[in-house]
C-alpha cells in the first residue's frame, strides 16, 4: 500500500470515528478500544483502496473510442480472427474485446493462445450490444510472461467482421505495456482461420487489423506508460 493511501485511510477513519464518538456514548468504549478500532478501520480502508487501484489497472491495446475504417466486411461464413501481441511486463489476461458490426450476429467466442497455438483460455460473449466494442472476461485470469508473443482471437459464425487493411504491414501499434506486432513471417499479425468452431488463427491477408483486443492487468508494481493515440 502506498504511503499516501495510508494517510488518506487514516484521515477517513478519523472522520468516521468523530461521527461515532458523537453518536455513541463514550461510556461504551474506552480510549484503548477506540484506538484499536481506529487502526483497524484505517487498515481496512487502505486494503479497499489498493483493491480499487488494482481493478483500475487493466489496460487494452485499442481505446474504446477507436472505430474501424471498414466496420462491416467479410463473407457470411464462420471465421476466427486474431491479433498477435506481447507485453513489456508480466501480468494476467482477464478477457477479450472485439469491435462488432450490426451484421456480425450469432455466437461469439473469445480465446487466448500461446504464440505456438496452445489454447490458454476461452469464453463465450454474453449481453452483447448491437454494435461497437464487446468484451468477455475469462472465468480465471491467465498469467502471461513479459516479452513473449501471444495471440488473442474471437470466433464468429456469420462473418461481417471489422477491418483495417494493411494496418500491420510496416509497423505494429504500441499502447504500453502492450504491443500489437508488425506482420512478419516469424510473427504474423492479423491472423485468421475459416472454420465452424474456434481454432488457432494462422493465415494472413494484407497484414490486416481485425479489431481484436486483449484485456490485461499488469503485475502489482509494474509501471504503465500513457497509451498511444490513434
Amino acid at each position: 500500500m502506498r504511503t499516501k493511501d495510508l494517510f488518506w485511510s487514516q484521515k477517513t477513519a478519523k472522520w468516521g470515528f468523530r461521527w461515532v464518538e458523537w453518536l455513541v456514548s463514550p461510556k461504551l468504549f474506552g480510549p484503548k478500544k477506540f484506538q484499536f478500532a481506529y487502526v483497524a478501520l484505517a487498515a481496512l480502508l487502505g486494503v479497499l483502496g489498493c483493491s480499487a487501484d488494482a481493478a483500475a489497472a487493466t489496460t487494452t491495446i485499442w481505446p474504446s473510442t477507436a472505430v474501424p475504417a471498414v466496420v462491416d466486411a467479410g463473407k457470411d461464413i464462420p471465421i476466427e480472427l486474431g491479433l498477435s501481441f506481447k507485453s513489456d511486463v508480466s501480468g494476467t489476461v482477464t478477457g477479450v474485446r472485439f469491435y462488432k458490426s450490426s451484421a456480425n450476429t450469432g455466437t461469439h467466442v473469445g480465446n487466448l493462445w500461446s504464440g505456438t497455438g496452445t489454447l490458454l483460455a476461452s469464453a463465450t460473449f454474453t449481453s452483447e450490444t448491437a454494435s461497437g466494442w464487446q468484451q468477455v472476461n475469462f472465468s480465471s485470469p491467465v498469467t502471461i510472461t513479459a516479452n513473449t508473443v501471444y495471440v488473442v482471437s474471437y470466433h464468429c459464425n456469420g462473418g461481417h467482421y471489422s477491418v483495417n487493411g494493411a494496418a500491420f504491414a510496416k509497423s505494429g501499434f504500441d499502447s504500453a505495456p502492450l504491443h500489437a506486432l508488425a506482420n512478419s513471417s516469424g510473427t504474423p499479425d492479423g491472423p485468421f482461420t475459416y472454420g465452424a468452431s474456434s481454432q488457432f488463427p494462422k493465415s494472413t491477408y494484407n497484414a490486416s487489423n481485425y479489431w481484436v483486443d486483449v484485456v490485461f492487468n499488469p503485475n502489482s508494481g509494474s509501471s504503465v506508460a500513457p497509451s498511444a493515440q490513434l
